[in-house]
This record gives C-alpha cells, sequence and structure tokens, in this order.
C-alpha cells in the first residue's frame, strides 16, 4: 500500500469512532492514534440528566470558559475521554477491503473531501510525491500540520486548511479527470 492508501484507511478508521481531533505517528510498520471523539448530545442524553450528566455538563462549560477543554491540551495531556488506537499492517488491510467493499462505482460522483479518509489520503499523496516519511500529523479543527523525513534525512513540517488541502485534491482530481477524458477522446485510429 502507498502511504495514501495507508492513511485513507486510517482515515475511514477514525471516522468510524467519530474522531474529531487526533495526533497520529507512525509506530512500526502501522500507525499510533490518539484522539477524541465528536461530543454529541443525543436526545436520550436529555432525558437520562441525572446528578453524572448534570455534573459533567457543569465541568464541560466551565472548561471551555476558563479554556482547559482545548483539543491540544486533552492531546498532550490524554485522559479518560481520549482513544488510544493502534492501526497495525493487518488492520489498515482490513480497513481498505471495508472502504472498497462500501464504495457503489454505479454512484456518479467524487468521494466527499471534507471525510478523515479523503484529508489523510491527500496528505499521504502529498508525503507519496515528495517520497516522504511520515512522523505525525496532527488535526486540530480545520488545521492539519503534518512533519515527515525527505530521503536526506531532513525534517520538514507543513499545516494546511481542511480547505486548502480540499482544493488540492480537487484540482488533482480535475487533472485525472482531463487526463481521462483526453484519453477517451482519441479517434478510433489513434487507439491501441
Amino acid at each position: 500500500m502507498t502511504i495514501a492508501q495507508e492513511l485513507r484507511a486510517v482515515g475511514q478508521g477514525l471516522e468510524s469512532l467519530e474522531v474529531e481531533d487526533f495526533d497520529l505517528q507512525g509506530e512500526g510498520n502501522g500507525y499510533f492514534a490518539l484522539g477524541i471523539p465528536r461530543t454529541l448530545i443525543r436526545s436520550r442524553d436529555m432525558i437520562r440528566f441525572d446528578k453524572t450528566f448534570a455534573l459533567n455538563w457543569v465541568r464541560n462549560i466551565w472548561r471551555s470558559f476558563i479554556g482547559n477543554s482545548s483539543p491540544e491540551r486533552q492531546l498532550a495531556d490524554p485522559g479518560p475521554d481520549v482513544l488510544r488506537i493502534l492501526f497495525t499492517p493487518e488492520g489498515l488491510l482490513r480497513l481498505d477491503a471495508a472502504g472498497i467493499a462500501k464504495r457503489n462505482p454505479h454512484v456518479p460522483g467524487s468521494p466527499d473531501s471534507n471525510k478523515l479518509g479523503q484529508i489523510l489520503r491527500i496528505v499521504g499523496e502529498c508525503l507519496d510525491a515528495k517520497s516522504g516519511r511520515l512522523l505525525k500529523i496532527r488535526k486540530q479543527r480545520q488545521l492539519v500540520s503534518f512533519e515527515y523525513a525527505t530521503r536526506a534525512d531532513e525534517h520538514a513540517i507543513e499545516e494546511w486548511k481542511v480547505s486548502e488541502l480540499c482544493e488540492i485534491w480537487l484540482d488533482a482530481s480535475n487533472q485525472r479527470q482531463a487526463r481521462a477524458n483526453a484519453v477517451d477522446r482519441k479517434p478510433q485510429g489513434e487507439r491501441r
């Protein structure tokens, strides 16, 4: 698998766990992530308004007021609310196969570029193009930063807004589509 394929599978795994912000680093032949899941208040949670729920609700409001609940702080000092996920090579293959099985080739259109799988795929494509070796990725809100080593063993760090990564992906997708259309437009006599 290329880095782009591996990272797409990692993103799909994080999506399935409803992770919003995360730190990810290479771990042997796989990846290790610390992730913060989305906090969703469902109607059943509103019905179950007990002392624990009330205490957690007040604590979360207080933390957001004083700034102690930032994703950066949570990932730097992971507590029980932070998920610890290990993506092994075998797990990546299973996630990739599951992602392929979910795709419907009969549905036109392109993948959702705002999904973690696509965002990490774009980062992986950047690394593949530079022959880089991933060291670390961090996603916080709408920013993605990644650190990598080049063949000359130099370290580089890039930071992108998610919207900028989506634009890069859209440009690359349009270029691929234009090449495919150019091949389709060749007269029958020129094709071999």
